[in-house]
């Protein structure tokens, strides 16, 4: 039977989940919150690390700040994309101010950063605000898959 394991973003709880149950919105059974969300979710440090060590699906690590108006102008767009790829990977959001060793460790230049992991590393990294259509492209391309994505929003990048 084929298994993914994914994290609870929420607590941290790791499950195997069976290619039956992945498509039904498994729940995690310590507290419920969703397995596979359809928005971004805020992490701290201990969180970000399981879902690196054990995540079978890729995942989109969004570095930003308070302070950066990019973050704030991409965070629609970033919502947007994690309900578009939900199945395809997990969407977590990493405070820099909060997270700073974490976020000292990935040696960031710009905010916001998005780094998307694979197979516990490092695969993928962009930077900068993006345009919805732009962003969605580099997925598709780096997720191998293609999802069709109805109407973009309007971006001042």
């Amino acid at each position: 039977m084929n298994v993914n394991v994914l994290v609870c973003p929420y607590c941290g709880e790791i499950h195997d989940v069976s290619k039956n149950e992945f498509f039904n919105n498994p729940a995690c059974n310590v507290c419920d919150g969703l397995l596979l969300p359809k928005a971004p979710v805020d992490v701290n440090e201990r969180v970000f690390k399981r879902f690196i060590a054990y995540s079978t699906l890729p995942v989109v690590g969004n570095f930003w700040g308070p302070w950066s108006g990019k973050s704030q102008e991409v965070a629609e767009v970033v919502a947007s994309l994690a309900d578009t790829f939900q199945t395809d990977a997990i969407f977590l959001r990493v405070n820099c101010e909060q997270e700073q060793v974490l976020a000292n460790s990935y040696k960031l230049v710009d905010i916001p950063t998005f780094i998307l992991f694979k197979s516990k590393v490092e695969y993928r990294r962009i930077q900068g605000a993006l345009s919805e259509r732009d962003f969605h492209a580099w997925l598709e391309r780096y997720l191998r898959v293609k999802r069709k994505k109805a109407t973009y929003h309007r971006s001042s990048v």
